[in-house]
């Protein structure tokens, strides 16, 4: 007999026409129990599901606009919210009219905070100009913020997770919402300690119980005098009435009114509305809808987003092409005043800086700190202003309404090597961060394609990734930097065809192939809104700089004592005879036929090590390694790497295993460690075969 399932019970609630019916059959998968609830006629329907060994129950409560009991269903919803029976509570919001249908959140939260919102019809938002940021709205009430759209099976994985998760009591109000409620504070406070002495405060929240006294709840009011606690009754009427002789109104409206206030301002930091544009902007319509112009207009636009963010970055690649013309004035001029250059000098007088009020403490905690933590982490975030205008361009696209029309014109040339239009966002957001990007893939209809975009998707080049190459190309002057970058990209994007052509191919042969379909709902285009755009922007930055400040900063010191201590713990001046070295001598003649030699290979194979953990961390370890931050320095005069070396080191640092984190991801999608393990040998072995492709291809050209 099978271990029995842990069951959480969940009540699903609502105002009239939020979709709660929708998304109460897809949750419960028409596993449905239909009875009355006790005493009435009113119908109540549960049902379940089960989900990572867990039987989740689902109950439907009725809709309901407000928890005031002035109605049957009123009651029956807040009896059992009170109840003591559910687990969890998931309160649906409407996305299209967020400010009129988050009250009954705010009067649940005040009672009940295991609470996760829910904001339904995710993906009509956009089309009806809204535009809704779910970590403002989870940061401002301290609950789990789901968006989810039934229509398209958005959001509906996460939201069960975040069911098991706010049950364990991870992310979750410990305490009910509290609200000030201004000049009637004093007056709840009074009616509060009433509360407290009444045989209702072992049942429910003291202070809702004083708010609902207060605003002269006349279920409540019966409960006590039919408890006998009527003279408690007659002291909490006599504070109603003081505060309506006081205020000439009834508390009730204050209240309503202090609520909805509050409510305003959480909206006003949460949503923003745009103009929708109906007819101005039929011609780009056109434009992207039209057989060849459209895929060429969308690759133009994304190649032109990316070479304007990379000369703003670093002057690369106009700098070249000024120079190739003879402004090297103007391209000395991009490359000196660029963001990263900036951002280079203002590292290297952190170091200084530090260096100097280190000055007469012991040497190993100079070496730590500035050989160490400024060393890595300073080379990777020498990138920020990169990673913050890749993402800054990206918002905008998918902003603006842009991006689901790219998806549209590359449809039938994506249906080619076996994926929709669909993976087009999943794609883009790769370019940022690998992680998201596999999360997005749940919006793609088709099973098999889902599976094979979350086995190829990490092919793409993230930001981290970036870093590394635009660190390596610059060991190679002129054309030749050009053209690694050109090739990790068109390589990157060529090997993420090749392997999805091929798993198709598989899936049809095993005739369990389904023909990619694109079904996608085209917001119109609109001006993009800078709140929103920063939303998305600081999104993928915060994640950079989490990272940065965390996971670099501490592989930073790990990589610094690998290299400056033996097995036996001793302080070592050669790093080559080092713990670091030690280990990645078991993986150096794997890169012999790059033409290493040992010292050079298991430099690179301990970067590479540590890159398995944040691939920005390769280039932090480099320089730890090196001791110079300038890569170029580093791999060409230092390490003494020729040009092929550092164009196939480049295609393996670009295909192999993304992150960690990454990792994890594709494990929790798929929960099966099978294809994880899969991902990882396809990865590796993939980078490998190609980085000796391109130096045989490159040796061969006398490049």
């Amino acid at each position: 007999m099978g271990k029995e399932l842990e069951e959480i019970t969940i009540a699903v609630m609502g105002q009239p026409n939020v979709g709660k019916s929708t998304l109460f059959n897809v949750l419960t998968g028409r596993n449905v129990h239909v009875a009355n609830w006790p005493g009435v006629t009113v119908e109540r329907h549960e049902g379940w599901r089960i989900h990572r060994s867990y039987k989740l129950i689902f109950v439907d409560l009725p809709g309901i606009y407000g928890l005031s009991a002035s109605t049957l269903e009123e009651v029956i919803a807040r009896n059992y919210l009170l109840s003591g029976e559910p687990d969890v509570v998931l309160v649906l919001v409407d996305s299209t009219i967020p400010e009129r249908t988050l009250y009954l959140a705010l009067q649940v939260l005040e009672v009940f905070p295991k609470t996760i919102i829910v904001f339904t019809k995710s993906d009509l938002a956009h089309v009806y100009g809204v535009h809704i940021n779910p970590q403002a709205f989870s940061h401002k009430l301290g609950v789990p913020v789901v968006m989810v759209s039934v229509a398209k099976g958005i959001g509906i994985k996460e939201l069960l997770d975040k069911i098991i998760d706010v049950y364990h009591g991870k992310n979750v109000r410990k305490q009910p919402l509290r609200i000030d409620y201004g000049e009637l504070e004093p007056y709840i406070e009074s009616i509060e300690k009433l509360v407290r002495a009444t045989s209702l405060a072992r049942d429910y929240p003291p202070r809702w119980l004083a708010i609902r006294l207060l605003e002269g709840d006349q279920d409540l009011i019966a409960r006590l005098k039919k408890r006998g606690e009527g003279d408690i009754v007659k002291d909490i009427m006599a504070i109603r009435e003081e505060v309506i002789k006081i205020f000439k109104r009834a508390p009730e409206e204050i209240l309503a009114q202090k609520r909805f206030a509050y409510l305003e301002s959480i909206v006003k930091s949460g949503v923003v509305k745009s103009r929708v544009y109906t007819g101005e902007h039929k011609f780009l319509d056109k434009l992207f809808f039209k057989p060849v112009i459209g895929p060429l207009a969308s690759i133009l636009l994304l190649i032109g987003i990316f070479i304007l963010v990379f000369t703003l970055n670093t002057g690369f690649p106009l700098n070249v092409v000024f120079s190739s013309v003879g402004l090297e004035n103007i391209a000395s001029a991009l490359e000196e005043y660029s963001l990263g250059s900036l951002m280079e000098k203002a590292i290297e007088y952190l170091a200084d800086f530090i260096s100097n009020i280190l000055s007469g403490q012991s040497d190993i905690l100079q070496a730590i700190v500035v050989d160490g933590i400024i060393s890595g982490v300073g080379a990777v975030l020498v990138f920020l202003p990169l990673i913050l205008l890749v993402a800054l361009f990206l918002a905008i696209l998918e902003d603006s309404g842009l991006a689901p029309r790219i998806a549209v014109s590359l449809h039938p040339y994506l249906q080619k090597i076996g994926v929709s239009g669909h993976a087009v966002f999943p794609m883009t957001l790769s370019l940022g961060c690998n992680v998201p990007a596999i999360v997005a893939t749940r919006a793609t209809p088709s099973f098999r394609e889902r599976l094979r975009l979350i086995m190829t998707v990490p092919f793409i080049p993230c930001q981290a990734r970036l870093v590394v190459i635009l660190a390596f190309a610059s060991a190679i002057k002129g054309l030749g930097g050009v053209a690694v970058i050109v090739l990790a990209y068109i390589g990157a994007f060529l090997v993420f065809s090749l392997i999805n052509k091929i798993l198709l191919e598989v899936d049809e042969r095993k005739h369990i192939a389904e023909e990619p379909e694109l079904l996608l709902e085209l917001p119109p285009i609109h001006k993009p809104l800078a709140k929103v755009v920063w939303w998305h922007t600081w999104d993928a930055v915060k994640h950079f700089l989490k990272k940065a400040g965390t996971i670099i900063f501490l592989v930073s010191i790990v990589s610094w004592l690998m290299l400056n201590y033996d097995i036996s713990l001793n302080p070592v001046e050669d790093p080559g005879e080092s713990i670091g070295a030690a280990i990645a001598s078991f993986f150096a003649p794997l890169l012999y036929p790059l033409g290493l030699n040992y010292e050079q290979a298991w430099m690179m194979a301990f970067a590479f090590m540590i890159g398995f953990l944040a691939k920005e961390a390769v280039v932090g370890t480099l320089s730890i390694l090196t001791g110079e931050d300038n890569m170029s320095i580093a791999l060409k005069e230092i390490m003494s790497l020729s040009d092929p070396q550092i164009a196939a080191l480049t295609m393996f640092s670009v295909l192999y295993v993304p992150c960690l984190a990454t990792l994890a991801v594709i494990y929790l999608e798929t929960r099966s460690m099978k294809i994880t393990i899969t991902v990882v040998a396809l990865m590796i072995i993939v980078a490998y075969s190609v980085s000796l492709l391109t130096y045989g291809l490159a040796m061969l050209l006398g490049v």
